[in-house]
């Protein structure tokens, strides 16, 4: 890993140009890009609602306070001068191969305060579908009001399947975005999953870590985790996405990580694509929110073309793109920063990078790596103006 270059790069804000002359990100049509929202907000309403009455509610502090895992300091060279963050709890988190973290955001997200309830806190996403018995999705709630002494819980996501149960949310969960209460998570073949913060149930002990939804005793369970987070509604293409290859513009999207644009008068939402074949033309899709914090428009706002292979995590920032990219769990990462039109600057991130969060009130990028041994959350000095 090339540690001097990251330093000067992302300290110092240089621009390095990329080898190639032509341009990285290109703009393209993005009216036949929708997303539709079908009367979800609706129909999980009740059924949210019934079971707020039928479980002990949570509040998001209250939540925060319970964390039951201590994080440690970077526990492994990042290469890169001034970062900051923190490794999850020995034995467990760090090398676990049922759980992988994908998806990571902030209270800066959340809100222009850079607060939520008062806190500072990251949520951070994990998928479990390649596990033996897949649990589905889980986010880490990260006390981060003291960023030396990190403590987390893990919260089960949960979809009301009616006014008396739930079931597990089995998505790859690949990026999240924290918007005012609701957070934003990626479903990689149809779009967003929405779920709400006000909205926090307490579920009961399971040694047996089996039982989901209301048990025959009447209690609720959600696989011994203590608590779930629930689905509100959802945006839904037409078609199912595919990530097996890189695709024409005319296919459905590949909802493959979620990023934000909070620069913007209403924040906006990143979404891209990451394609297994390893080759360039990830598509990017701007998606405008509304004062609730809900989709503006059925039709993306924006669309872009990158030229990067093996694309992770994206965001914007004014008019700057950054993109994180991944080979292997030895290889380093690679950081993109990008400006429609015009060829990229990089730098290298450690092995295995996947979503991206930026901090605009402590000029920091936030990544995270998934994979087992070589797990971190780094936090990145980045002047984006």
């Amino acid at each position: 890993m090339a540690s001097l270059t990251v330093a000067v790069l992302l300290t110092a804000g240089a621009v390095v140009p990329a080898a190639a002359a032509a341009a990285d990100l290109t703009q393209i049509s993005h009216t036949r890009y929708k997303l539709t929202e079908g009367g979800s907000f609706a129909r999980y309403a009740p059924r949210v609602s019934a079971l707020d009455g039928k479980l002990r509610r949570a509040s998001f502090a209250s939540v925060l306070a319970d964390g039951n895992r201590a994080g440690r300091p970077l526990c492994r060279p990042t290469g890169i001068s001034g970062a900051i963050g923190f490794c999850w709890q020995a034995g467990g988190d760090t090398d676990d191969k049922q759980w992988y973290p994908q998806g990571i955001t902030g209270s800066w997200d959340a809100s222009a305060s850079g607060s939520y309830g008062g806190h500072k806190a990251m949520l951070v996403s994990w998928h479990s579908d390649n596990a033996p018995t897949p649990k589905g999705a889980r986010i880490s709630f990260v006390d981060y009001d003291d960023p030396a002494k990190v403590t987390y819980r893990h919260v089960l996501l949960v979809e009301p399947t009616s006014t008396d149960t739930f079931g597990p949310v089995k998505i790859h969960a690949g990026g999240i975005a924290w918007v005012g209460d609701h957070l934003y998570v990626a479903d990689t073949k149809r779009g967003f999953r929405v779920f709400d913060l006000r909205h926090l149930w307490r579920t009961e002990a399971d040694p047996s870590k089996s039982k989901i939804g209301k048990g025959s005793d009447g209690k609720y369970y959600a696989y011994d985790y203590r608590y779930v987070l629930p689905q509100v509604g959802s945006y839904g293409q037409s078609g199912n996405g595919s990530c097996s290859v890189s695709p024409p513009v005319t296919a459905p999207l590949c909802f493959s990580f979620v990023g934000l644009d909070r620069s913007t008068p209403t924040p906006s939402l990143i979404a891209g694509e990451y394609y297994f074949d390893g080759k360039g033309g990830s598509r990017l899709t701007r998606w405008a929110l509304n004062a609730e914090n809900k989709l503006a428009d059925e039709t993306a706002a924006a669309a872009y073309r990158s030229a990067h292979p093996k694309v992770q995590g994206a965001l914007a920032y004014k008019d700057t793109y950054l993109l994180s990219t991944s080979s292997n769990s030895t290889t380093a990462g690679v950081l993109y920063r990008s400006r429609v039109g015009a060829a990229s600057s990089t730098s290298h991130l450690p092995p295995g990078p996947e979503d991206l969060s930026y901090q605009a009130s402590a000029k920091r990028l936030w990544a995270l790596t998934e994979h087992p041994g070589n797990r971190q959350v780094i936090g990145i000095p980045l002047n984006l103006g």
